[in-house]
């Protein structure tokens, strides 16, 4: 199947602006798909969480994409997040929904795909097709990673306990007054 975009999750940056190498393993899987011709765009997902780099996840990830030869035009930012919950929402009420597009391939690293998954599903709800692409990491047999993973879930759960997946307007209202890092973000 083809998908309108694949949609990058940046992990994080350098300082300098270059990509880690758990963001770059993310980006090379997303244009891998691009070029197999599974995914129309690609979208990179990702904004100011490494306050001491000079542009946000998503517009390295862009540079790291454009100097192997993806056409601009191709290439669409979301530069509003701070993690996970954050590209969900952002990517849907800022590039997917305006695209009016509805099957997409979400790439992370496999042990991050679990948690990647149930917010996915919870903020897009039963509208969209999205697949969902793990980068093989040392990290996915990692106990303590995979047992934060599931802490963080727990958190995000708790979080929006009592919303109706896939509702826009309450998810981000619960976002931005509940979640650390977004609380007061309008």
């Amino acid at each position: 199947m083809k998908y309108n975009t694949s949609l990058t999750l940046s992990h994080r940056i350098n300082s300098d602006g270059s990509l880690t190498q758990q963001t770059e393993d993310r980006v090379k899987k997303s244009i891998d798909l691009y070029f197999e011709g599974l995914a129309e765009t690609l979208t990179m997902s990702g904004g100011y969480a490494d306050k001491e780099a000079p542009f946000t996840h998503a517009e390295a990830m862009k540079r790291f994409a454009l100097q192997r030869n993806i056409h601009e035009g191709d290439i669409h930012l979301e530069s509003t997040s701070l993690d996970t919950v954050g590209q969900a929402v952002f990517s849907k009420r800022n590039v997917v929904i305006p695209q009016k597009w509805d099957r997409l391939v979400v790439v992370s690293h496999d042990y991050h795909l679990e948690r990647v998954k149930k917010i996915f599903d919870f903020v897009y709800g039963k509208d969209f097709d999205i697949n969902y692409v793990g980068v093989f990491s040392i990290f996915s047999t990692d106990s303590q990673v995979l047992q934060k993973e599931r802490a963080n879930w727990e958190l995000t759960r708790e979080t929006f306990e009592g919303v109706t997946p896939g509702n826009d307007d309450d998810i981000l209202d619960v976002l931005v007054e509940k979640h650390p890092l977004y609380k007061n973000f309008r």
